[in-house]
Formats: C-alpha cells, structure tokens, sequence
C-alpha cells in the first residue's frame, strides 16, 4: 500500500507540474500515519509543502494526529478534529495551533459524538461542528459472527 501511495502521489505531482493534468487532482489517505512512516513519506511531505503551487491537494484522516510528521498539521489549511483520548495526539494538536485560536486545543475539545473542532487556517476562524448520526440498519454495533454476546 506504501509503495502505491507512494506512486499516485509522486504521479500527480509530476503531472501538475508537467500541466499535463486536465483537473485538479485531490490525493485522500486514510490512516496516513501508517504511509508517513513508509515508503510513500517523502512523497506526502513533498505534496504537503509543495503540491499547493501546482494545484495537488492532499487529504489525510488518521486518529493518531501525534503518529503525523509536524508538517502534515502545520501546512494543513484545515484541521478537524474530534474528541481525543491520549495526551500525546492533544498535545500534537496543541503544537499546531494557530496564534488566532484563542483557546487551546484541550479547551475547545469535542466532548459528545459528533462534534468536530474545524480550524480554518484560509479565514483563520474556528468553528464547532456538528456531524449528523449515521442512520444505518445495524445502528452503527460491531458486527458479530453470531447472534450471541
């Protein structure tokens, strides 16, 4: 999976700055604290500091905000970020936030599912949002090989 990332986002960069890219490409990554410790590193760090020019941009979600390089939330032009428990990921957070916050990162928590702190680094403003529940058949329970608990 290192290797491919690596690949898609060594390709898009090239093909941007090339202009041989008809769109806007977006790269999303998921778990990406598992691809900036592998081979697809140096390639994410490079789209994060220089894909903005040529129009690359880069998603990543992980729950371990603390396992991401510094770059990846300092260069992030938006940060959400939901309830926290270990003091090392809150403490990344708080390594990255924007003079114009105010309040820390632990004061602004999310406490009740769904809610998001959003930090918009483009208007430097904060917000607090609200995710719908996922409606779902199964109510959103693990899933289970049988009927028994």
């Amino acid at each position: 999976m290192n290797a491919v990332v690596r690949a898609v986002a060594v390709d898009l960069y090239d093909a941007r700055v090339a202009d041989t890219a008809d769109r806007l490409p977006w790269l999303l990554v998921d778990e990406a604290h598992a691809f900036f410790e592998g081979v697809a590193g140096p390639a994410l760090r490079r789209v994060l500091t220089r894909g903005r020019h040529p129009g690359v941009s880069l998603v990543t979600a992980t729950q371990r905000p603390s396992a991401l390089p510094g770059v990846a939330v300092s260069q992030a032009d938006l940060v959400l970020a939901h309830r926290l428990t270990s003091r090392a990921d809150r403490d990344a957070l708080e390594a990255a936030r924007p003079a114009y916050m105010g309040a820390s990162f632990g004061e602004r928590t999310p406490t009740d599912p769904g809610e998001v702190t959003l930090v918009d680094d483009a208007t430097e403003a904060v917000h607090a949002v609200r995710v719908r529940e996922r409606d779902t058949p199964h109510g959103g329970a693990s899933p289970r090989a049988s009927e028994q608990s």
